[in-house]
């Protein structure tokens, strides 16, 4: 049995200090408004009966009433929350036992001997790609000693090894030894309190003023009780803001400690590899179900596991991760290899570290270095193949999928989604140049006279590629920047190249950064006309004449594109309004300014049509929509309701509208792409 294992380390005891400290004061500051809020009922009770000793009538009796009401108000206010009912529910969950699952039991058993903790009171199979520790009762782990549960998803047990596997668990049950996971069930309560308070209480305050009714008298209290609310309400908002950035920071904390204690008693390289792969998991899982979402109720799955993994075979061919043990393996310089950014700011609301991060401290933690497991986690998991289907029909009912589609096998989801995201395939055949980056060329013939002899590896060098996303950092970094110079208060300090600076410094480094952008788009364009002298160059006298065609073409669409964009953004912003409850004149306000705003937009739509680069590309029905909408007069708003199928109407609008700026620039991309592998298999 083990008997040193890691000690919490002098940050993590000065956040946890600090989690307490402002965890005791919201508590405290709640408290006190809760006593004002009694002594309000009092004061204005005492008050209301003075006024009716005075004397009884129509006035007097309205206006105890009132009095009385603000406290009461304000006072229930602050404690509904308590009455309110959790929504979370366990359905999407299989519960397992040892009975059940005994060789998962039999790896947790060890694990519990390990760490020296309580086993869970309950395992439970969910869905998600984690796992995670928690309660059953938030509410009463505050006061009393409360067994920990462990939920396990299908979508890690299926992407990673059992040694693997063991890392997490182990990991999770790092988690089971603090402590201070009770200040994290305070710091729910607080969450679920100024959740309720602040910015769930709307329809309490619309009660109060229907409650106060057409009554002048009743109207005024009911305005005083909102006024004493709104008060209330920014305190505890103010307070909030640091609860939640101490809480964040011993989160941090905490998970830096369970890997330290995973590193001890299980192997580090296994927890490292199942780190590293874990993005590209979740990344497989999430594309999936989104593929069924967008069917829309076309397809269904029956395994979206086996999915999974099929997608988790395309990323690492078009990412080129190799394989080992049946699952990619992710190096540490794949995740850094496409951030270029040298800036360097602490999410204060993150609840866990950077993965590099996490990586760089594992691979400095005591550790016994135990045995690699490189069997399949899922081979531990008893009817492994009956849960994942379950799970499966499980998480399609929570994302309220229903179940009319046609139900595929892995192999028809597999065709389907190539043939749907065909253009990613092709993007990536050049070493991933073109993932994020258009070859644009203005004017393409002024370079056929030199058309020379550069090698196609050149072109697409590591080297060449790496200036991409230098190219994506740097434009990254001075969006920050600009930010931070405008924000000095937000963030107070940033790290860049490894230096401390304040955000107020940021305007000076700025324009060294504009000069490395136009250097650097300097250089990715004179690679882009020697990749075009290059095709042109091997190509045929037919291929020649549609390299410049198709370049000439890409410009044109890529010029109209952030024209056409912008127009839709900006008319977007007036459409807001629709979104949102609110009273008819405020409505009517807004519809007038769309209105407005229609006519620039209407004449963007026509140029769209008439005179753009797009209009032999757009298809007859998106022609008519956009036409229908270019020649419409809706008013959105009459009789004091919406009229939908002019919200209907606009809505589909923006939705073709959208899709056809993004396809069709994608599309002709692609076809440029595509004559130029076309060109290198000829020559």
């Amino acid at each position: 049995m083990t008997n040193n294992l890691p000690k919490i380390s002098k940050a993590y005891q000065s956040k946890l200090i600090s989690a307490i400290v402002s965890v005791s004061a919201f508590f405290l500051i709640y408290l006190l408004l809760i006593l004002i809020s009694l002594l309000m009922i009092f004061l204005l009770g005492y008050g209301a009966v003075k006024l009716l000793t005075i004397k009884v009538n129509y006035f007097t009796i309205f206006g105890a009433a009132g009095l009385f009401s603000v406290g009461l108000f304000v006072f229930i206010f602050l404690i509904r929350f308590i009455f309110r009912k959790s929504d979370y529910s366990t359905r999407h969950l299989i519960e397992v036992s040892r009975s059940h699952q005994p060789e998962l039991f039999e790896m947790i058993d060890e694990i519990v001997t390990e760490t020296k903790v309580h086993p869970p009171k309950k395992v439970f199979l969910s869905p998600d790609v984690n796992a995670s520790v928690s309660y059953n009762s938030v509410f009463w782990s505050m006061f009393l000693p409360v067994k920990k549960n462990l939920t396990i998803g299908m979508g890690l047990i299926n992407t990673t090894t059992a040694g693997e596997l063991k890392t997490v668990l182990a990991h999770e049950f790092g988690h089971f030894s603090q402590r201070s996971m009770k200040v994290g069930g305070y710091v729910n309560q607080a969450e679920k309190i100024i959740f309720e308070t602040v910015y769930n209480n709307k329809d309490y305050e619309n009660f109060i003023m229907e409650f106060s009714g057409s009554n002048a008298f009743f109207k005024i209290f009911g305005l005083i009780s909102v006024s004493f609310i709104n008060a209330f309400q920014y305190i505890l908002k103010s307070i909030s803001n640091f609860l939640f950035k101490n809480h964040a920071s011993l989160q941090r904390e905490m998970e830096y400690h369970a890997d330290a204690i995973s590193t001890f008693v299980t192997n580090p390289e296994e927890q490292i590899s199942s780190l590293l792969r874990l993005e590209l998991s979740d990344a497989a899982f999430n594309y999936a179900v989104n593929f069924y979402i967008e069917s829309k109720q076309k397809y269904l799955p029956k395994n979206l596991y086996e999915n999974q993994v099929s997608l988790m075979k395309i990323f690492s061919e078009r990412n080129n991760h190799p394989y080992a043990n049946g699952l990619p393996r992710i190096d540490i310089e794949d995740l850094t290899r496409y951030n270029k950014s040298r800036i360097e700011i602490e999410d204060q609301w993150s609840s866990h570290p950077d993965i590099a991060k996490r990586v760089e401290r594992i691979k400095r933690n005591e550790t016994r270095n135990t045995a690699r497991n490189h069997k399949p986690a899922g081979a531990i998991i008893k009817g492994y193949e009956k849960i994942c289907e379950t799970l499966t029909a499980k998480y399609l009912t929570l994302l309220q999928i229903k179940n009319v589609g046609e139900v595929i096998d892995g192999n028809t989801f597999t065709t389907l989604y190539l043939e749907n995201n065909i253009y990613q395939n092709l993007i990536s055949g050049f070493n991933g140049y073109y993932e994020r980056h258009n070859p644009i060329l203005e004017d393409p013939e002024t370079l056929i006279e030199d058309s020379g002899p550069d090698h196609e590896a050149d072109l697409f060098s590591d080297k060449k590629v790496s200036l991409v996303y230098e190219k994506a950092g740097i434009e990254q970094d001075l969006q920050t920047l600009q930010y931070l110079a405008t924000q000095p208060k937000e963030i107070k300090t940033f790290r860049y190249n490894g230096a401390l600076h304040k955000s107020k410094q940021a305007v000076d480094i700025i324009p060294q950064l504009e000069n490395e952008l136009k250097n650097v788009t300097a250089e990715l364009r004179e690679n882009d006309k020697s990749i075009f002298k290059y095709y042109y160059h091997i190509g045929s006298n037919e291929h020649r004449m549609s390299l410049i065609s198709k370049y000439k073409k890409m410009s044109a669409i890529d010029k109209e594109f952030d024209e056409f964009q912008a127009s839709l953004n900006e008319f977007i912003g007036y459409l807001q309004f629709m979104a949102v409850t609110l009273p008819f004149e405020e409505i009517r306000k807004h519809r007038a300014k769309l209105l407005k705003a229609e006519k620039p937009f209407k004449q963007k739509i026509r140029n769209l049509l008439e005179s753009s680069a797009y209009k032999e590309l757009i298809t007859d029905e998106e022609s008519r929509i956009l036409q229908q909408f270019a020649d419409s007069e809706y008013i959105y708003f009459n009789n004091n309701r919406y009229l939908q199928n002019e919200v209907d109407s606009v809505s589909l609008l923006i939705e073709k509208y959208q899709a056809l700026l993004n396809t069709y620039y994608l599309n002709t991309k692609q076809e440029l792409l595509k004559l130029q592998l076309e060109i290198s298999k000829v020559y």
